[in-house]
């Protein structure tokens, strides 16, 4: 008897479309948070200073100076050189040897994890760059680090995810290194031979389904810039993704394909297969989709969003001109929830506009936030109270049967001197406010709302 197959293969091979990349649903998945960023080593370093970009081809190029010699990668290095490992270890680390400068590094990436749209950063270097980056961003002490090859973070990072509704909510910026971080002082593993990356992959095929970790990547999609396949390691890793991860072939993905190369063409016919969306150059994929997510231009579809969801009613949303990117993730995050928020993001010009269009909506809105960010801290702390959102906080403070809630973000603190004295002192209120960065953040927003318009939200 011969074989007969259960189902019509045509049928399904007609169903095997080309991946299209939607901007419109990209930029509403990025603002709701549903993105992991996965940085390969070859989109980390301005091509000014390293032709490459590839951090990795970078630090060897110094080793071989340092070493004289011309080994070809890591792996030949540690192997043929009889030279212990700490050699890149020591070099990275050692402030005389070794700096970190944003201006050495690739400005496409700068300008896209300084949108701060990325909260979580999947590393494959093992070098200090990413963070120095997440630093630059963020701020220092305001960002998670974990190792794979680290318990200590592992299990930190696994409890604040616990603390998290099935780690939806978790928004601390976070940077993972996924094979191992060059730590000082510390014989923990990463990878630059094989055998590294055959220990390292042992603990990802180790880690249970049920792992808070995998939970939380499981529910994400991912955003691959750069991470080249001509590492087995890497591919054997993206696998392990793909099979945790049900809905890969919904994330974006960024490949550098050489197409003379065979093993690329047959990564190339894998993507497409997968329906996974590629884009042959990583750094001009991160200049269109950092466009995409901040310019307000009348030609981007992003600025579109925005306006045809700008609306008076239930909430009004009041921030600091540089907090615009954060304070549009808040207002997607309430749109998604369902409530009716106004949020300006085109500053009005002139005095009567301002008064006219601000003043109409604050009195509308049933619901006042003033957005709460380390710019307004140091605009507090400093006595600036002078700028138009101080203004809009008096303006709203000054109208009866107005709900004033604070929202705290980014590291703002809710007890310390500048929120305790001067925010309310121009409040002229006792509020203390919500801080996002909470575990139950999001939950006692939506809380407080309901009870403020009394579940008179949009549908």
């Amino acid at each position: 008897m011969g074989f007969k197959p259960k189902e019509n293969i045509s049928n399904r091979i007609v169903q095997q479309q080309e991946a299209v990349f939607s901007q419109e649903q990209f930029v509403e998945d990025v603002f709701n948070n549903d993105y992991i960023l996965v940085v390969g080593s070859e989109v980390i370093m301005n091509k000014a200073e390293e032709p490459s970009g590839d951090v990795n081809q970078y630090i060897l190029r110094a080793l071989n100076s340092s070493l004289k010699s011309n080994y070809r990668d890591f792996n030949e290095l540690v192997k043929q050189s009889g030279r212990d490992v700490d050699v890149i270890r020591n070099l990275l680390n050692s402030p005389d040897d070794w700096t970190y400068d944003i201006k050495d590094m690739s400005p496409e990436l700068v300008s896209l994890i300084g949108t701060r749209l990325f909260r979580f950063v999947l590393t494959t270097t093992f070098d200090g760059y990413m963070e120095h980056l997440m630093e630059h961003v963020w701020g220092a002490g305001r960002y998670r680090v974990v190792n794979i090859d680290d318990k200590m973070s592992l299990d930190s990072f696994r409890n604040a995810l616990q603390e998290c509704r099935n780690g939806k909510q978790y928004m601390e910026p976070t940077l993972f290194y996924i094979f191992g971080k060059a730590e000082k002082n510390v014989v923990r593993n990463f990878v630059r031979t094989d055998d590294d990356a055959i220990q390292i992959i042992e603990k990802w095929i180790q880690m249970p389904k049920d792992d808070p970790m995998m939970r939380y990547i499981r529910n994400k999609k991912l955003l691959a810039l750069g991470c080249k396949f001509d590492n087995w390691y890497f591919r054997f890793f993206w696998y392990i993704f793909k099979r945790e991860i049900d809905h890969l072939s919904e994330g974006q993905v960024a490949f550098m394909l050489n197409m003379e190369n065979q093993s690329d063409k047959a990564l190339e016919l894998f993507l497409k297969d997968a329906r996974i969306y590629r884009h042959e150059d990583a750094r001009v994929f991160m200049d269109e989709i950092t466009r995409v997510l901040t310019s307000t231009d009348a030609d981007n579809p992003f600025r579109e969003i925005i306006l045809r969801s700008r609306r008076r009613g239930g909430v009004f949303l009041s921030y600091c001109s540089e907090d615009v990117i954060m304070a549009s993730q808040i207002f997607f995050i309430l749109r998604r929830q369902g409530y009716n928020v106004w949020f300006d993001n085109v500053r009005l010009k002139g005095a009567d506009n301002y008064d006219h269009e601000i003043e109409k909506a604050i009195g509308e809105a049933k619901v006042f936030i003033p957005l709460l960010t380390p710019c307004v801290a140091d605009d507090l702390t400093k006595g600036k109270t002078d700028n138009y959102y101080n203004d809009e906080w008096r303006m709203a403070v000054q109208l009866q049967n107005k709900a004033v809630l604070p929202l705290a973000v980014n590291g703002y603190s809710l007890r310390a001197g500048y929120h305790t004295q001067q925010f309310k002192f121009i409040i002229n209120s006792p509020l203390t406010g919500i801080d996002m960065m909470e575990a139950d953040g999001l939950n006692r927003l939506k809380d407080a709302l309901n009870e403020y318009l009394k579940q008179d939200t949009d549908e």
